[in-house]
């Protein structure tokens, strides 16, 4: 009958250690699919992006020990989305390279990319949900837009560090696809002050 019990407690013991979740860190580097065209017309943009984000973390993995089961970036996520802006307008016959002073300016700024998790004994439910912002200056005409998306992904078990990382790069990835498909902003870019 001890032997009995002190199985049962050890194996109590393992349940609970696996219900705690170890903090990870996620390389940032979205990917958006752009057409490759010439519809830029060599104008020149130069790319500015910020992490306006209030915390580090995007939001927590859950489990006993939720306020350490953090995600966190392991990059600088404002330079891996002006990388990936860059990029994109390059592909699509913007010079983002090289724009010289008197270039339209492109600023992105991250407001919210949250991830939060809901459990129950079954499903393992994450929602990501985010803002971003997207401001176009040339001299002194300003054009905005505001690009907003929310995913859920559902799965028996919890999600790994790889699964993580390829669901917070498909989110930013998306966003940055909106914005480069925003036929106002893009109009804007290729140098018209009323689009």
């Amino acid at each position: 009958m001890r032997h009995i019990l002190i199985t049962t407690a050890a194996l109590v013991a393992l349940l609970l250690a696996g219900c705690a979740l170890s903090p990870q860190q996620v390389e940032i580097q979205p990917k958006p699919e752009v057409d490759s065209a010439n519809l830029g017309h060599n104008q020149p943009v130069k790319v500015i992006a910020v992490d306006a984000r209030a915390q580090q973390a995007f939001g927590s993995r859950g489990g006993v020990y939720a306020n350490s089961a953090t995600i966190t970036p392991a990059n600088n996520v404002g330079q891996a989305i002006a990388e990936s802006v860059r990029q994109s307008l390059q592909a699509m016959g913007f010079n983002a390279y090289n724009p010289g002073d008197d270039a339209t300016t492109l600023e992105v700024r991250l407001e919210k990319l949250d991830y939060s998790v809901e459990q129950d004994s079954v499903v393992n439910k994450v929602t990501l949900s985010l803002v971003m912002d997207a401001i176009g200056k040339r001299g002194d005409v300003t054009h905005t837009g505001t690009y907003k998306s929310s995913v859920s992904h559902s799965s028996p078990f919890t999600p790994s560090q790889a699964k993580n990382r390829e669901m917070i790069n498909d989110i930013l990835s998306q966003a940055i696809q909106h914005m480069l498909s925003d036929p106002k902003m893009i109009a804007f870019l290729t140098g018209n002050d009323t689009p």
